[in-house]
């Protein structure tokens, strides 16, 4: 073939590629998948956006906490100044006798018993009142108190000396207080039918409750214990008796009197044989110290207490050498006349809650912000949740002025009406900003049963939050369903 016949001939095409088979692993995203992915992508950023501003909020939250302490340690220093202007908490202790006795052998030169009553009945009954300073109160109370029973000295017998030893005529008998100042009227001590004046100071041989651990025991100091309680000052009424004898047995006693305190009013079951009736106007009294009442009755504002006990339920013999200041105090039967949860612990309850509001309410939101396809910006977020948070600081100060109940309905109503209407003008829906609004109100209420109930508080919260966590798991599956 000549050049001419090559140069004729046509040229041809270039064959295509072989077909490529497709990969059956490999998958091309299509545009919806892609706005999918992105949309999961925005959704988990803004999920942990919220979890920080979550954490964040805690740290006003903790100060308002703060703030609450600061307000409570205000209230004590005032509630004690109202207590040493009308009186401290009363713990009466008595009729304890003092004998001396001479030196029985070269190892006892001598000293000093002390003999507690045979019997013990010990009737009280109680008014209280409420005073105020500022914005700040205090229980205080009035007392008529009543004590008789009989004095023995046959406990002296187990103690091995001889009865010519005791100094009979030295005698004294000694009715320990918890503050004299509450003093407002006192009987004669009318002991085997003598009365008997007494005599009060705080300069006498008296052991301070606080004080027992600096002092050593020693002779030199009468068994008066003083009240052991909150602020209390201590203090007795002492007489010289003359009366006691090694030829009588038995001596029988009594003494009323009118007292002032604030808060507790407790005694000690020095007898053999103590019963014991504390009765009195009081909503919600407190009944505490080593025993029990062993019957009790409030009802209508006012209570009834009775206590029977004896000897053997206590640590410390009805004669003895030395000092048993400690055990005696601390065997007393006490009635507390306290408000059991305050406006402060109420709203430091209420604080402690704060984090499981701002959850509930923020998934509430981001479920509200999926639903209508309207972004929320996650510094609007922070601004709900400021919201949430100052609702504490309207409960604190409303709580000082007014009930605590109408100040958590006021803090709750200024709150939730704040929240709706900004809901309402950032997601344009009033049906959606009801919506949170109705959460809330929810919220609120089954925080405030939680406030008022004791026993069951714990448990109630729990089922709540069971019921709440089942509701969101609930309601995320619904939402995975809508948004496939």
């Amino acid at each position: 073939m000549d050049i001419d016949t090559e140069k004729r001939m046509p040229e041809l095409p270039e064959l295509p590629p072989p077909p490529v088979k497709p990969d059956p692993v490999a998958h091309v995203p299509q545009s919806g998948e892609i706005k999918d992915e992105k949309r999961s992508q925005s959704l988990g950023t803004k999920i942990l956006f919220i979890a920080l501003i979550s954490l964040g909020l805690l740290i006003p939250d903790l100060f308002i906490m703060s703030l609450i302490g600061d307000r409570e340690e205000a209230q004590t220093t005032t509630v004690a100044e109202i207590s040493s202007s009308w009186s401290g908490e009363q713990l009466i202790s008595g009729p304890i006798v003092t004998i001396p006795y001479d030196s029985i052998s070269p190892e006892d030169t001598g000293g000093k018993v002390r003999l507690l009553p045979e019997s013990l009945d010990f009737g009280a009954d109680v008014k209280s009142q409420t005073l105020h300073r500022s914005i700040y109160e205090s229980v205080v109370y009035n007392a008529e108190v009543k004590l008789s029973g009989n004095i023995s000295l046959s406990p002296l017998e187990s103690l091995g000396i001889p009865m010519s030893a005791y100094r009979f005529k030295d005698a004294t008998v000694t009715v320990g207080i918890g503050d004299l100042k509450g003093v407002e009227d006192i009987s004669a001590l009318d002991l085997a039918g003598r009365p008997l004046d007494l005599e009060g100071g705080r300069n006498l041989q008296v052991y301070s409750f606080n004080q027992i651990d600096e002092l050593e025991p020693s002779d030199e100091y009468v068994v008066v214990v003083d009240a052991g309680l909150r602020g209390s000052g201590s203090g007795c009424m002492e007489v010289q008796t003359g009366v006691f004898s090694a030829d009588s047995i038995k001596y029988p006693y009594s003494l009323t009197m009118k007292l002032r305190g604030s808060r507790a009013l407790g005694v000690t079951p020095i007898g053999r044989h103590n019963e014991i009736v504390i009765s009195g106007d009081c909503k919600s009294p407190s009944f505490k110290g080593m025993f029990l009442p062993s019957d009790r009755d409030v009802a209508d504002g006012r209570f009834k207490a009775s206590w029977t006990l004896n000897s053997i339920n206590r640590d410390y013999p009805q004669a003895f050498v030395g000092s048993r200041a400690s055990s005696i105090t601390s065997s007393a039967a006490i009635v507390d006349m306290l408000v059991p949860v305050d406006r402060y612990q109420k709203t430091d309850r209420a604080v402690k809650y704060a984090i499981i509001v701002v959850l509930l309410t923020f998934i509430a939101v981001l479920f509200a912000e999926i639903m209508m396809r309207h972004p929320i910006h996650v510094f609007q977020y922070l601004l709900i949740g400021l919201a949430l948070i100052l609702f504490y600081s309207l409960l604190l100060s409303l709580a000082e002025h007014i009930s605590f109940g109408l100040s958590y309905l006021v803090a709750a109503v200024m709150t939730i009406g704040m929240i709706f209407l900004y809901m309402k003008g950032v997601l344009r829906s009033v049906k959606v900003a009801l919506v949170i609004a109705g959460l809330l109100t929810v919220i609120y209420t089954f925080i405030y049963i939680l406030l008022c109930l004791e026993t069951f508080a714990l448990l109630t919260g729990s089922i709540g939050l069971f019921i709440a966590l089942a509701a969101i798991m609930y309601a995320t599956l619904r939402l995975r369903i809508e948004t496939r």
